[in-house]
């Protein structure tokens, strides 16, 4: 064998090896060798380079396949769906208008109309301009989703930052969970899981407009706000439970239901309670709110509990809902002891209206209450509602109401008992409150539901304790889409963790050295030492007594010359030197009772033991 065979068996190159096609030609297929030796299998186990190799990554297709929703999973849950779409490519691209470019679809089974609308059309051709800074709802992201299990109860609190970088969860079982879609990997962990309040459940979360701070709404009186790492950052009062009149507390005396941000001032912010009031809040002043909004109501004993209040998108207006049925809006500014409008039976009187929101050109309210519908109301003339929408059950006190980014659908979530159906994400049309679509999502209730505008993605909170992400990678924006493409980091080989005591060798009974279990020794130096053996200074019983005033040396010196005689003395010998003193010269009590006060007798006869001595005698 000669040189030439040696060769090829080391590297060609060291380092990185370039993989561009252009400069590597394509490989000659082998050509059988009559005389081969038969090296083929050690040339196999030789290295080619050296270096970091490069490993082949998934496309981005590949990586969010394993994501996707399945036909088959949506068909067995019973979403539903027009009869023209059963493929699996449009699922997620269904047209919601009725009419126009973008087609129609059906509702839950019914005839939806097949007549375009001028209004309709109008709304098409202005998102395929793409003049809207919203995404579009014709397409709605809902082809891929992924599944964030950490709480153990009902979600029953959610919010997005502005940015949509993070999520904040929070439940019935305390905890508050913090979300970052672009520090998650595929194993879909938080990165903080705090318990502000105590036993106390969560009933509403909200991010502030700049991001930076987390109002905490839950069961207690008091409200707590933490910054965006869950660290806190206020605790606010809570006011006296037994003062009646709801202006003069300090804070709320009864647990939270909801809460607000100012859309304008960052340092702002609302909350309500079943006290009966909507308390303002400045951040920074956290021993007493701004301004209370005592919440005016028929029923009996003046009071209501308010379930839920928000801003307009202007905020200049307050609109707050509250056990009786009735809905109020309030003027942000003052003053507050009359409401700008008051309706009394927005919904049935009894059930706890769970969400108000405003849409963004602050004339129109959508409400979802504990009577089982969702209504929409004009604020321009609140007599009698624009729509209503039925038959959509709920079973939490949280569950919300939203709009869409673009405005054209109003989604909230309906509430089954567990695995007797399927929780749905119900969404309609925000002008008549026709339902477009409904999508299952578990086999319990839909409490929570966002749509950010920003990530074009879809929240829902169940109440089994998880919370799903919608997206679509063709529409969709970052989010769920970080996370859902990067794998868990492979460990080191020297990243190693022990999962059991390490036990050092000394420790062992066997090795363990036998102490003198015995201290005479000890005590012996004790003993010796003056210090420590000193006995200690006897308590005083008073300044003066005994000749000690103090530590310095005068007292050793008066010791001989301060006598204490009071044990030698007799008591009543003590007593009577005073009689001629009170006689003459009475201060206190005496001359009070100097009228009717009898005479002083003073007992001058033997006692019974000098008697018995004399006798004996």
């Amino acid at each position: 064998m000669d040189d030439s065979d040696f060769a090829k068996y080391f590297p060609t190159s060291f380092g990185k090896s370039s993989t561009s096609s252009k400069s590597k030609a394509a490989p000659e297929p082998k050509k059988a060798s009559a005389d081969d030796d038969g090296m083929d299998a050690l040339r196999a186990f030789m290295p080619t380079s050296f270096g970091k190799q490069k490993t082949p990554k998934n496309s981005s297709a590949q990586q969010y396949e394993q994501w996707k929703r399945p036909a088959e999973q949506e068909k067995a849950k019973g979403t539903t769906k027009a009869s023209a779409e059963s493929s699996s490519t449009a699922q997620s691209k269904v047209a919601l208008w009725e009419g126009g470019s973008k087609g129609s679809t059906k509702s839950d089974g019914d005839g939806s109309d097949d007549d375009s609308d001028d209004d309709s059309d109008d709304g098409g051709s202005n998102e395929d301009g793409g003049g809207s800074r919203h995404p579009s709802s014709s397409v709605l992201p809902i082809s891929h989703e992924i599944v964030l299990n950490e709480h153990n109860k009902t979600i029953s609190a959610m919010a997005l930052d502005p940015a949509g970088v993070r999520l904040v969860t929070g439940g019935y079982d305390y905890n508050v969970c913090l979300w970052d879609f672009a520090g998650m990997d595929t194993r879909f962990k938080p990165f903080r899981c705090i318990e502000p309040c105590g036993s106390h459940q969560i009933h509403d979360l909200k991010y502030s407009i700049t991001g930076d701070k987390i109002l905490i709404i839950s069961g207690e009186a008091k409200a707590r706000v933490y910054d965006r790492n869950g660290l806190e950052i206020a605790e606010y009062q809570k006011g006296d439970p037994y003062i009646r009149d709801l202006r003069m507390t300090c804070g709320h005396v009864a647990a939270l239901t909801s809460g607000a941000w100012h859309p304008a001032v960052k340092n702002k912010f609302i909350t309500s309670s079943t006290d009966g009031s909507i308390r303002l809040w400045d951040v920074d002043n956290t021993r007493k709110q701004a301004d209370v909004i005592a919440y005016k109501t028929k029923e009996r004993g003046g009071r209501t509990p308010v379930t839920a209040v928000a801003y307009s998108s202007d905020g200049k207006m307050i609109a707050g809902a509250a056990g009786d049925g009735s809905l109020s809006l309030y003027p942000s500014s003052g003053p507050f002891l009359r409401s700008i409008h008051t309706l009394e039976n927005a919904h049935a009187k009894g059930t706890e209206t769970s969400g108000v929101v405003f849409s963004k050109d602050s004339q129109r309210i959508v409400t979802r209450g504990g009577d089982d519908t969702v209504k929409l109301w004009d604020v321009r003339n609140l007599k009698d509602h624009l729509a209503v929408a039925d038959d959509l059950a709920t079973l939490n006190s949280e569950t919300n109401v939203i709009f869409s980014p673009d405005e054209r659908l109003i989604l909230t979530g309906t509430g089954v008992k567990k695995n007797e159906g399927y929780g749905k994400i119900v969404m309609m049309n925000s002008d008549t409150l026709e339902v477009v679509r409904t999508m299952s999502v578990t086999q319990s209730s839909v409490v929570k539901v966002l749509w950010h505008d920003k990530l074009n993605q879809i929240v829902a909170g169940n109440a089994d304790g998880s919370a799903r992400v919608f997206y679509d990678p063709e529409v969709s924006n970052k989010g769920a889409k970080l996370c859902a493409s990067k794998a868990p980091k492979k460990r080191a080989v020297d990243d190693f963790e022990i999962d059991r005591p390490v036990i050092t060798p000394h420790a062992l009974p066997m090795f363990r050295e036998d102490k003198i279990r015995s201290n005479k020794r000890k005590q012996e130096k004790l003993r010796n030492d003056p210090v420590a053996s000193h006995r200690p200074e006897l308590p005083l019983s008073g300044p003066g007594r005994g000749g000690k005033l103090g530590h310095s040396t005068i007292q050793h010196v008066l010791t001989d010359f301060v006598k204490d005689t009071t044990r030698e003395e007799d008591p009543r010998a003590a007593l009577l030197k005073y009689a001629d003193i009170v006689e003459k010269d009475p201060q206190w009590i005496t001359p009070a009772y100097k009228r009717n006060q009898p005479s002083t007798l003073y007992d001058d006869r033997e006692d019974g033991n000098e008697r018995e001595a004399k006798r004996r005698k």
